[in-house]
């Protein structure tokens, strides 16, 4: 009998330890879902303000870059109005003219406030001679990409863009 109460009690231990695995084995399952949950908060945590600074820098990229290629399509139009005017008498307003539209349409919407400045060369006098090259470059001056609050100190002087395109005057054009 003493072996069969100590089989008893010994099958009744195991049903003791296997019951209490249970538990423990419950509270871990438990343990490591609240462990899950917090490592999903530790993530954001720790991208979200990785991710507004390179989210900031890609939006001041974007934006260089839209200026720049408007600087380099503006040398472009200007550069065409020129050798597509009739004679030299209209070269000068049908500039200002493209200069002005560009800037109140493009420019300005863009965030950019100040006035491009063109220059104009030629490879032949007159300009409009056939087969002549026709040179503009626009330099513009970016102060829209600043930045402020503390940060302010980092870009004190505006972004100077300059942009070229070189033209040539249709070889059948009469000569002036």
């Amino acid at each position: 009998m003493i072996e069969k109460a100590n089989g008893r009690q010994k099958a009744g231990g195991s049903a003791k330890e296997s019951g209490s695995t249970k538990e423990s084995g419950s509270t871990k399952e438990s343990g490591s879902t609240k462990e899950s949950g917090s490592a999903v908060v530790e993530f954001v945590a720790l991208i979200v303000p990785l991710f507004i600074p390179f989210a900031m820098y890609l939006a001041m990229v974007n934006a260089q870059s839209q200026i720049s290629f408007d600087a380099h399509n503006l040398a472009r139009q200007i550069a065409r109005a020129y050798i597509t005017s009739p004679s030299e008498e209209f070269t000068a307003p049908r500039v200002q003219t493209v200069l002005d539209l560009f800037i109140q349409k493009i420019l300005r919407p863009h965030g950019v406030t100040s006035t491009p400045t063109v220059q104009i060369s030629c490879s032949a006098t007159p300009c409009l001679t056939p087969m002549s090259e026709v040179n503009v470059t626009v330099t513009l001056e970016d102060n829209s990409l600043k930045l402020g609050g503390y940060l302010r100190s980092l870009s004190t002087t505006p972004k100077r863009i300059v942009a070229h395109d070189i033209q040539v005057v249709d070889a059948w054009r009469s000569s002036p």
